[in-house]
């Protein structure tokens, strides 16, 4: 499983977090992993879900981001706003450029799998036409059943692989937490992993093991 894609429910949700998490777990098992986050919107100086992987895997930032924005958009309304073009094959091509360099290469996407990133060309697009299969992060709490559900469902009407599902910031405090996780398994068939919302950056050994599992580790 050279490369996965790391998708999300909406924006805000913790993809870059869980995408740095498994980062770090597969290299304190010795692989080889690399980050990939073709597009990043909502750029000041240097890109920061791009800074925090790099920080896991050891890449040069610009390896991990090629493509930057600075507006808080998705990748194509920025493009619109901004007046500045970027290439899909010129993606397309690092990409494969890292999937060699990589024994793991954790492509993370912006907002939710139906964001575009071009014109008619979403995250779901760019899955089926790279190959590859997904995770679906999505909320611990109120509102993440239809979220997930619909992110589930379009993902499947798309032919995606779907390798698991995780729900990300439990914190006790909203009580749609205690049945979510049994009512998304329910939906989609997948029982989802749960990661407690940390202070920090660092997962319990039980949550980086699940979050392995669902790669094949």
């Amino acid at each position: 499983m050279p490369a996965i894609l790391i998708t999300g429910t909406d924006t805000g949700v913790g993809k870059t977090f869980i995408t740095y998490s498994l980062a770090l777990a597969l290299k304190e098992r010795g692989v080889k992993v690399g980050c990939f986050k073709p597009v990043e919107t909502y750029v000041r100086d240097v890109p920061e879900d791009g800074r925090l992987l790099a920080s896991a895997t050891g890449q040069p930032i610009e390896e991990v981001v090629p493509v930057s924005f600075s507006l808080p958009l998705a990748p194509y309304p920025a493009e619109i706003e901004e007046e500045k073009s970027f290439s899909l094959e010129e993606l397309r091509e690092h990409f494969f450029l890292l999937r060699e360099r990589y024994e793991v290469l954790l492509v993370e996407g912006a907002g939710g799998i139906a964001v575009p990133l071009k014109e008619n060309y979403t995250y779901a697009d760019l899955a089926k036409d790279w190959g590859l299969p997904i995770i679906i992060v999505g909320r611990a709490g109120l509102g993440t059943l239809n979220h997930t559900y619909l992110t589930w469902h379009y993902a499947r009407s798309m032919s995606l692989k779907i390798l698991g599902i995780v729900l990300n910031g439990f914190t006790g405090e909203d009580v749609s937490e205690r049945t979510n996780p049994r009512i998304v398994y329910e939906m989609t068939g997948f029982q989802p992993v749960c990661i407690k919302r940390h202070g920090g950056l660092s997962l319990s050994e039980e949550e980086r093991s699940s979050l392995l599992a669902l790669v094949g580790f």
